[in-house]
Formats: structure tokens, C-alpha cells, sequence
């Protein structure tokens, strides 16, 4: 999975997003996403965090306890935000991610808390 957390959302992540997903290291073929994206974006290293990061942070959360809403709404540390299409989303998504998708980042990324850590979902394993 891809994923990229800031903490108060600084104008440069913002952006980086509404450019299209980032990856870590240069490609000679893209293949584009399904909203058009062929843009390959810089990404800084200092706000990236890895698929096993991330499943470190659950287990340190969540430990072994189901993933059930009551175990996802104990959950102080993070917001999981996945930012792919509604049709994307709609097949399958992180348990306990929100959706905003590129297109309503301006109006819903405000919303989000400024006391957690925010990691942007976007693409696959990696």
C-alpha cells in the first residue's frame, strides 16, 4: 500500500496529492490511475511512510482486537484517509479510513483532525 502522513497538512503534501499518487522511486513506464493521472510526483522522504509502518501503528493501536467499530473508535493516534475513487472505495478499503477523494480535498480536508496523525491511502502494496 501507498501511503504518505503529515501532521498539521502543510500546503506541500496538500499539493503532492491533488498532483496524483507519489511514488519513492523513479519509473520508466506509468500507467495511469484511473482518473487520468500519468504524472509521476516527487515525493519527500521525510513525510512517506512504508506498508509495514503502517502495519506497525495498527498493531501498536488495535493489537490483536477485531477491527469492529468499537475497536476503531478507541482509535486517538491516526486517521487512515483513502483517497481513491468512490468506485475503488466502494470494492474494498482499510477498516476505519475515511473517503475523500482528490476531487473534494479542498472541502474536506479542513475537516480533518489536526491532533492525529493523517496518512493518505492511494494505491496498492508496495
Amino acid at each position: 500500500m501507498r501511503f504518505l502522513h503529515v501532521r498539521l497538512l502543510p500546503l506541500a503534501a496538500l499539493l503532492l496529492f491533488a498532483a496524483g499518487c507519489a511514488t519513492t522511486a523513479p519509473t520508466t513506464a506509468v500507467t495511469p490511475s484511473a482518473q487520468g493521472h500519468t504524472q509521476l510526483v516527487e515525493q519527500d522522504p521525510k513525510i512517506a511512510i512504508t506498508t509495514k509502518e503502517v502495519m506497525a501503528l495498527f498493531k501498536e493501536v488495535y493489537g490483536d482486537a477485531p477491527l469492529i467499530q468499537e475497536t476503531l473508535d478507541k482509535n486517538d493516534r491516526f486517521v487512515l484517509v483513502d483517497t481513491r475513487p468512490i468506485t475503488r472505495f466502494a470494492l474494498d478499503t482499510v477498516p476505519g479510513s475515511v473517503h475523500i477523494p482528490v476531487p473534494r480535498f479542498d472541502a474536506d480536508i479542513p475537516n480533518l483532525p489536526r491532533d492525529k496523525k493523517v496518512i493518505f491511502y492511494c494505491g496498492g502494496l508496495a
